[in-house]
């Protein structure tokens, strides 16, 4: 009886511990969830960077990809249509000089570990997905620290580096 006592205390002690931690940010995916929900929109996933809660979503048919933030500044998204058999969408939303990249991954998104933008004058890589461990995801938000001023292209890349798909924009 004294073990149970003891076990469901310290339970209790670490369920404490991970809602002070994430509380906040669990009401805030919340909060931005009841925004896209009110809209008839639905949300792929949810990140944090500094201050601020984003939401990649999207609406009931998927033709349009959407990048929402939630920060004590407010409420602020974006929103783009979706290009048929496009190999994957993407969109951009800055907020106070902060560039957040959102994308969605429609040709085989086991394989992507990566996702390359080069610009005129940068190039930037970010991990994706890691293929070697089976784990994977087809909705990814970024935060960008340079962005391309003028032409740029983004690549999709197998975890060898190779290219998978391009798209110049």
């Amino acid at each position: 009886m004294f073990k149970r006592k003891i076990i469901g205390v310290l339970l209790a002690c670490i369920a404490l511990i991970a809602l002070i931690q994430n509380g906040p940010t669990f009401l805030e995916n919340r909060k931005l969830d009841r925004y896209l929900a009110d809209d008839g929109f639905h949300a792929y996933t949810y990140d944090q960077f500094d201050e601020s809660n984003l939401a990649l979503f999207t609406n009931e048919d998927e033709t349009m990809l959407g990048l929402a933030e939630m920060s004590g500044d407010g409420y602020s998204a974006t929103t783009v249509e979706t290009v048929d058999a496009a190999p994957f969408d993407y969109i951009e939303l800055e907020h106070e000089g902060t560039y957040y990249w959102g994308e969605r991954l429609n040709n085989n998104p086991q394989k992507v570990a990566s996702l390359r933008i080069i610009g005129e004058r940068m190039q930037g890589e970010h991990v994706l997905n890691r293929p070697e461990e089976d784990t994977f995801s087809k909705y990814h938000i970024l935060k960008l620290h340079n962005v391309p001023q003028e032409d740029w292209t983004i690549q999709t890349l197998d975890q060898n580096g190779q290219v998978i798909d391009s798209i110049d924009l």
